[in-house]
């Protein structure tokens, strides 16, 4: 299993939009593969959204991609509305499970780790210790290695249903961030809303 982050770089005042003629799409795309969730950053200088889509491999990404390219309906007419883009391929660690589509938020975050390419290793051990133990007590939607995009880094997404949740299990969680593990180089931390269509809320 791979996951795809697809985040593009739309100005505030053009994401309600953006995000009407993407949910209009879907609803045709969803029948070649469904998404993972979508959302809007809600703490970021310049908006963005953020969508992830799971497939089997590379191989069903690329078949299913150019199906649903076939549609009349597909892709949305949102280009004009993005700055920029940028495609990720994540390889999740073999404990995490894909996520039903529910309610499990309305509060998400993403949050990237980046480390020195002689560290990935002994980075990915200690990380993926971590975040299975944090996942016994927060919702986790997707963590894993990245592995196209700018691979030298861990990414995870979270779901909180308040606030309060959210900083606690970020900063009160023990094993978060590991104490055994290397420093990353720099982190970033995004703070998410769910779209209406999104199927995790």
């Amino acid at each position: 299993m791979i996951h795809e982050i697809r985040t593009y770089q739309v100005d505030s005042e053009n994401v309600p939009e953006f995000e009407r003629r993407f949910g209009a799409g879907y609803v045709d795309r969803a029948a070649f593969s469904s998404l993972a969730g979508f959302w809007r950053t809600t703490d970021q200088p310049v908006s963005e959204v953020v969508h992830v889509w799971p497939y089997e491999d590379q191989a069903e990404r690329t078949e299913v991609r150019a199906r649903a390219a076939q549609h009349p309906n597909w892709p949305p007419a949102t280009g004009g509305f993005v700055n920029r883009m940028m495609v990720e391929l994540v390889i999740p660690f073999d404990f995490v499970e894909e996520r039903a589509p529910g309610a499990i938020g309305p509060i998400f975050e993403i949050r990237y780790d980046y480390f020195i390419v002689s560290e990935l290793r002994a980075a990915g051990e200690a990380w993926f210790n971590a975040i299975k133990e944090r996942s016994q007590h927060d919702s986790l939607v997707l963590a894993g290695r990245l592995e196209f995009g700018q691979t030298n880094g861990i990414v995870q997404i979270w779901a909180h249903s308040a606030e309060k949740k959210r900083t606690s299990g970020a900063i009160g969680a023990e094993a978060m961030p590991p104490v055994d593990g290397p420093v990353p180089t720099s982190t970033m931390v995004k703070r998410l809303a769910p779209s209406v269509f999104s199927p995790l809320q």
